[in-house]
């Protein structure tokens, strides 16, 4: 084996291998937005004896110092069960980084560490990874630790993932909890439906998204690192929007009211009516009346707002194996049609049609308590029955441990006075 600079085709070869876990982060087009952003990029990789990439990572140079900032974000990619090839790596990296001016390196896998249920309890038949971390300390690194926080330093490291191996959509669903199961069936009944947004229509998503944004009071995200992001990755970026018809849907229901009356008519007609069916005549009834109040409300809105009206859309990342949820928005004002479950039931059965074997709702903070900031979040994703995946973490290495130090030591001083 030897450890190597790759090219761009050698790399995009390696990590587009859907046997491979690689984010985002580590595809081949992340190399325009990591040099759009005024950074170096180096490939660094291993081959084997036959000359076949078998890890590589993609790796940002931040000038720090006068030195450089080795960073692989969400990598090296690479079998992380075969931990000779990773000792072979971490080898081959520090010899690199020596020669190379690097101050210190850091690397955050997209590599799991435990797996849960949606209840947090851990699979028996999985344990945790605490191999790998050892490893990675015996060469020097720093493990970031265990965090259950958001932190603007790291990547998230717990994650809501459906694994939709050998599944249906019959056999997802009936695991879902029964609000979740409930939502998508009233979106089905409204007649909800989800198409795809081409780029120019891009900023229906951002009026769903600034509008989620003002009212969770989340970390906004500007247009322009959207736009950015959807450049970048091209076709690997799907966008659906979810969003209702009122002219067919009221078309719809004044079809189920007549059908309805008629159906009542009819058993009103009979004389000497049973108890049964008087009970029955009486439930139509209060169909009737319900459905009429629905058919009032959407013909005012109709008249208000147009005739479509868009619910729900989000940012999704689409790679060799999964397909990622990115970012999101919905419209407050429409949620009794249920525009988001509708989006995730349609972007979920996309998934199965197309081969993908993870359907990821991707981050949670990893505290799971309800008074976590994002227990909603986890409490929403918790109810699609997703397993809760815990990544393991950042690691970092001093390079030039001198100026290392005092790099930190800047750092908190910096960070002392800015407080």
């Amino acid at each position: 084996m030897k450890f190597t600079e790759l090219t761009v085709q050698e790399y995009e070869n390696f990590v587009r291998n859907p046997s491979l876990e690689s984010h985002y982060f580590q595809v081949k087009e992340n190399i325009s937005t990591r040099e759009r952003d005024g950074f170096q990029v180096v490939l660094l990789g291993v081959k084997d004896d036959s000359n076949q990439v078998i890890a590589a990572s993609l790796f940002s140079k931040i000038p720090t110092m006068g030195s450089h900032v080795y960073y692989s974000n969400r990598g090296p990619v690479m079998d992380y069960d075969d931990l000779g090839l990773v000792d072979f790596y971490l080898k081959g990296l520090d010899q690199y980084l020596q020669q190379n001016n690097c101050l210190y390196v850091k690397l955050d896998p997209y590599w799991i560490y435990q797996i849960y249920d949606k209840d947090i309890n851990p699979f028996s038949e999985r344990r945790p990874n605490d191999a790998l971390i050892n490893l990675f300390k015996s060469h020097g690194y720093e493990h970031h630790g265990f965090t259950t926080e958001y932190d603007t330093s790291s990547q998230v490291r717990w994650m809501g993932v459906l694994n939709l191996e050998n599944k249906t959509p019959e056999s997802i669903k009936k695991n879902f909890d029964s609000q979740r199961k409930r939502n998508v069936k009233k979106a089905i009944k409204y007649g909800v439906k989800v198409r795809f947004l081409a780029k120019d229509e891009f900023p229906i998503f951002l009026d769903l998204y600034r509008e989620t944004e003002a009212r969770a009071g989340f970390v906004s995200k500007t247009d322009e690192y959207f736009y950015n992001f959807i450049n970048t990755y091209g076709d690997k970026v799907l966008i659906p929007l979810a969003y209702i018809d009122l002219d067919e849907y009221i078309g719809n229901i004044q079809g189920e009211i007549n059908d309805k009356e008629n159906r009542r008519d009819q058993m009103m007609q009979k004389e000497n009516k049973s108890e049964k069916q008087l009970k029955k005549i009486a439930e139509i009834d209060k169909q009737i009346a319900h459905d009429k109040k629905e058919l009032l409300n959407a013909s005012e809105l109709r008249q208000t707002d147009g005739s479509i009206l868009n619910l729900a859309s989000g940012v999704y990342f689409a790679n060799s194996y999964e397909v990622n949820y990115f970012s999101g928005g919905s419209s407050e004002k429409y949620n009794q049609y249920m525009g988001p479950y509708m989006m995730h039931w349609y972007m979920i059965n996309y998934c199965l049609e197309h081969g993908y074997s993870r359907y990821n709702f991707y981050g949670l903070s990893g505290d799971f308590t309800e008074n976590s900031e994002d227990y909603g979040v986890y409490r929403f994703k918790r109810g699609f029955n997703v397993q809760i995946e815990e990544l393991i973490g950042d690691f970092y290495k001093p390079i030039k441990r001198g100026k290392y130090w005092l790099f930190n030591t800047l750092t908190k001083v910096r960070e002392k006075i800015g407080k």
